[in-house]
């Protein structure tokens, strides 16, 4: 079982999920700090001061052990390129929220798959989750497309949930995956 003493490395094919230090302060900022990728998840970023203040957040979050967030980067460069987090972890109900969030450059290249396939194994195995749930803007369609083709099954919608950048309000879907649905949609079929 997962104890917040060492600070879990997650690697794939193309990518290492590793710990963010302040260094990555800058790239945090291309992806934190742009409007389009933050168009349904935060305020943006303005500077690279406010990066600095996120990452320290993150690390006293994990001290807390109330959250794992990753930066992904590429196996060959050591660039963050985005957030990939797991948080709101309940272990006596054995279930954990996913969040994801990817600079704009590298969106449409199957990189935000690769690092939630990466996440969700870690889930299931070392925090021995049965349930993963991720919450999306339902009109963010990339988003919404990705969590489906991995397998998490949309188990409501809360209308008109937040307001955004647009002037309107938008329903935020709900989305939940079972350890033994995503048996069947592992990279390579199996959890363990």
């Amino acid at each position: 079982m997962f104890d917040f003493s060492t600070f879990p490395i997650l690697t794939t094919e193309r990518l290492i999920l590793r710990e963010i230090v302040a260094d990555d302060a800058p790239d945090v900022l291309i992806f934190r700090g742009d409007p389009e990728v933050q168009r349904y998840n935060s305020e943006p970023l303005t500077d690279v001061a406010q990066a600095r203040a996120l990452i320290e957040q993150i690390h006293e979050w994990y001290t807390a052990q109330q959250s794992i967030i990753w930066g992904v980067t590429l196996r060959e460069e050591n660039k963050v390129l985005g957030f990939y987090s797991v948080q709101n972890w309940s272990r006596d109900h054995h279930r954990a929220e996913i969040g994801y969030d990817l600079a704009r450059s590298y969106w449409g290249q199957g990189i935000a798959t690769e690092a939630v396939h990466a996440m969700l194994q870690f889930c299931f195995t070392q925090l021995q989750l049965h349930r993963v749930e991720a919450h999306t803007i339902i009109d963010n369609f990339a988003s919404v497309r990705m969590l489906e083709k991995i397998g998490f099954q949309c188990e409501g919608v809360r209308r008109e949930y937040s307001w955004e950048d647009d002037g309107l309000y938008h329903g935020s879907g709900t989305f939940g995956l079972l350890r033994h649905e995503y048996k069947v949609h592992a990279p390579d079929g199996k959890t363990t």
